[in-house]
């Protein structure tokens, strides 16, 4: 319950900082659908295309609040644990993602809240596949004319008892 707090509150301070500017910045159709397909492809990137692929996905400047950890992670940190996960034989095989919102916040960022469904192949447990239902906060920048992934702040979906 702290979590989907945590993540209200930090939706509707974006939300609320965004609301201030006074210029209004547009997404395109066509950027909506690129930023959409990169964030149901980028697990599917590093199971089928590897880790230089996959790397080049976040931007020079890539952020992830680790909300169980209350921590924010630097590009460097959360792609090594990433590594981490991935040298160890872990593939994702299936991500669904469903939109919520698309809020541009800049003329190329944008913040897209989304919910991705992603099933696993794991290695060394018990259970050999594994699928997460997560919510997300992300946000996209373009950089050198590509849409790339600039911070992120996730949480597993609630499940009813």
């Amino acid at each position: 319950m702290k979590q989907i707090f945590t993540l209200l509150i930090v939706s509707s301070l974006f939300f609320g900082c965004i609301q201030q500017n006074e210029e209004n910045y547009e997404i395109s159709e066509a950027d909506k659908k690129e930023i959409e397909a990169l964030k149901r492809n980028i697990p599917l990137i590093l199971a089928n295309e590897g880790w230089e692929a996959y790397e080049n996905k976040f931007s020079k400047n890539y952020q992830n609040w680790h909300m169980l950890g209350d921590q924010v992670r630097n590009r460097e940190e959360y792609l090594s644990l990433v590594k981490q996960w991935y040298d160890a034989g872990n593939r994702a095989n299936d991500s669904e993602v469903e939109s919520v919102a698309f809020i541009p916040i800049a003329k190329n960022k944008v913040m897209y809240l989304h919910k991705q469904i992603e099933s696993f192949d794991l290695v060394n447990t018990e259970e050999n596949k594994i699928s997460r239902d997560i919510r997300f906060i992300g946000i996209f920048i373009k950089e050198e004319g590509e849409w790339k992934v600039d911070f992120t702040a996730f949480m597993d979906a609630p499940t009813s008892n």
